[in-house]
């Protein structure tokens, strides 16, 4: 049996509730998982009229729904996120409405497929792990609902980036609008998108129509520009001090899909952008 547990190299005190968010969710993978491997069909919906009289247990789905874009006065927007905003209206992987109760969902799949998608975006973050949700050890139970939460979180993340300027100054190559900080923060978040779309890939993309998948790589692409941005960014930040001590010796915090990527495109030569057109 997999027993999911959490191993930091260098602890950091400032980590200190994402390691207690990381191992409660290891927690709640190590006891749910055995448990439904072992349940028959009438254990199982036994599970779920427990989990349906507990509130606090309802899982929310279609999480992109909260930024408003179909209300938003296009106006309102520099013309650049007005652009994305209707980019967005016009997706192919939108669920209409914004009526919470719709998206209400409840029971133990839901449960263990949360836990497996918190835990393993956890180790993109911060760990170097080849496969971090673990797909090896997915249970028939959670399946569907752990691909719509991955479907769900890539949504999510990849429309409130594009709406955020930092994002788009990244894009353009503009350094001074964005420290190195919230660069490989931004870096972070497009591995994980990445992460979140290759594992959506290769569970189900069956359900998906081309317009579907041709729209999916074009995410996948857009977070690919984000993490070039990010290269230059770093690289522009320390070139000095890249040119005295080179850049394996520059303390890159970072979560390390992202940090190794950075040394080898700046070892490369390759710490440029393409601009937006």
């Amino acid at each position: 049996m997999s027993v999911f547990g959490a191993d930091f190299d260098e602890p950091d005190p400032s980590d200190a509730y994402q390691i207690v968010g990381y191992q409660e969710y290891a927690n709640a993978l190590n006891n749910l998982v055995p448990l439904v491997r072992e349940a028959d069909q009438a254990s199982i919906r036994a599970f779920n009229k427990i989990i349906s009289d507990m509130p606090e247990l309802v899982i929310y789905t279609n999480l992109s729904r909260r930024f408003g874009f179909s209300q938003v006065q296009n106006s309102s927007l520099p013309l650049r996120l007005r652009n994305i905003s209707n980019l967005y209206r016009q997706s192919s992987l939108n669920e209409t409405g914004n009526d919470a109760n719709a998206y209400k969902r409840s029971g133990i799949g839901w449960l263990i497929a949360l836990a497996r998608l918190e835990h393993g975006s956890i180790e993109i973050g911060y760990q170097t792990n080849v496969s971090p949700y673990n797909l090896e050890e997915l249970t028939k139970v959670e399946t569907a609902a752990f691909s719509a939460l991955l479907l769900d979180g890539a949504r999510s993340h990849y429309w409130a980036m594009n709406m955020d300027l930092a994002t788009h100054y990244l894009l353009e190559g503009n350094v001074p609008k964005v420290s190195d900080r919230t660069a490989l923060a931004y870096g972070r978040r497009a591995v994980l998108v990445q992460e979140m779309l290759k594992t959506l890939n290769q569970l189900a993309s069956q359900q998906f129509s081309p317009a579907q998948k041709q729209e999916l790589q074009s995410w996948y692409k857009n977070m690919s520009a984000v993490r070039q941005g990010v290269v230059y960014n770093v690289y522009e930040t320390y070139k000095v001090a890249i040119a005295k001590k080179g850049i394996d010796n520059i303390d890159l915090n970072g979560c390390p899909p992202l940090v190794s990527g950075i040394r080898d495109d700046i070892l490369r030569g390759r710490a440029s952008i393409r601009l937006e057109e």
